[in-house]
């Protein structure tokens, strides 16, 4: 029986629990251990929160270490890192064939979705959860081929598709166009700042649509989707409905496991990285990107994200010497 939705593992090491915002480390407190050193961090908004909790434990257990974190796109965070202003990257996209050629370094930390949504009061959402979208329908709605819901629904629908969109220099958008099979460039739509502020706007309008990471579209006190926010669900087989294994769950934890287990599409799954200049050799850097890669992974799950495969961390770990 097909479920209809309305509403919208790494290492289990328990050798850290997950507790709640840190105060800032006294610096006249006697260390924990004896590393020392500072690392410049910056990155994508939606690795972000997740990394800062990452530096605040690390600090906390190590009171010689300074971290300094910034939040922008992974564009820009690479080109920072190239020109040495900052040591780590956080990046929410594959590394290009030719970052990897001017010997960049990237560590998957972490499993993210990039999902298309609508509002939860959009007029045609009976037939959306029955049949979807294919993907070949989603490629006409973002290059405004698609202009009308009645042409992406086959019906009498006149009311104009309001389409969002973030920066082609986001690893979000880069993520959605490599999706869809187009370029970042070709993708139209009303620009958005933030995933976040793409699921605020979609939420409020009974007619737009767009796309953003999992960890702004689930909310993971309640384990729900947001308020007013529907996860369009992709007509992968293109057999005309929505099926079981192409439905988004309106869970968190259910979507987790699909994603786990490797049972959506990649993209628009992907990994989420921490990207270095080359190999860390720096101790501090080198014992942070450990850690992350180790106990790190225990608060993946209170910042709506996919703890990364042990053996994906395992060859990243390979790395480091």
């Amino acid at each position: 029986m097909r479920k209809i939705f309305y509403y919208g593992l790494f290492m289990a090491v328990i050798l850290n629990g997950c507790g709640g915002n840190g105060t800032k480390v006294d610096k006249q407190n006697a260390s924990v251990t004896d590393l020392k050193g500072s690392i410049i961090i910056n990155g994508s908004d939606v690795l972000f929160p997740l990394a800062a909790k990452w530096a605040q434990v690390f600090k906390d257990e190590n009171h010689g270490i300074d971290i300094d974190m910034r939040s922008t796109c992974s564009d820009n965070a690479i080109r920072n890192l190239k020109s040495g202003r900052i040591n780590l990257a956080l990046v929410s996209r594959e590394l290009t064939p030719e970052e990897k050629a001017q010997g960049l370094i990237s560590f998957p930390v972490a499993m993210d979705v990039v999902l298309p949504v609508i509002s939860f009061e959009n007029d045609n959402i009976q037939k959306i959860v029955q049949s979807g979208v294919t993907k070949e329908k989603l490629v006409g709605v973002f290059t405004g081929k698609i202009k009308t819901w009645g042409q992406l629904l086959n019906n009498k629908s006149n009311d104009l598709i309001e389409v969002n969109k973030l920066a082609d220099t986001t690893g979000t958008g880069q993520t959605w166009a490599n999706f869809l099979g187009v370029k970042p460039k070709q993708v139209i739509g009303t620009s958005q700042y933030s995933n976040k502020s793409m699921a605020n706007v979609v939420s409020s309008k009974k007619i737009g649509i767009g796309y953003c990471s999992m960890s702004d579209i689930y909310d993971v006190r309640t384990n729900f989707i947001r308020h007013n926010l529907y996860v369009l669900p992709i007509d992968l087989n293109s057999n005309g409905q929505a099926d079981d294994d192409e439905l988004i769950f309106d869970k968190l934890d259910d979507l987790r496991s699909i994603i786990s287990a490797g049972k959506y599409p990649s993209p628009p799954v992907r990994n989420l990285y921490f990207v270095t200049k080359s190999i860390p050799i720096e101790p501090a850097l080198k014992a942070f990107v450990k850690w992350t890669l180790g106990i790190g992974q225990n608060y993946s799950k209170d910042y709506c994200l996919v703890t990364i495969d042990p053996k994906k961390a395992n060859e990243a770990l390979k790395q480091i010497k």
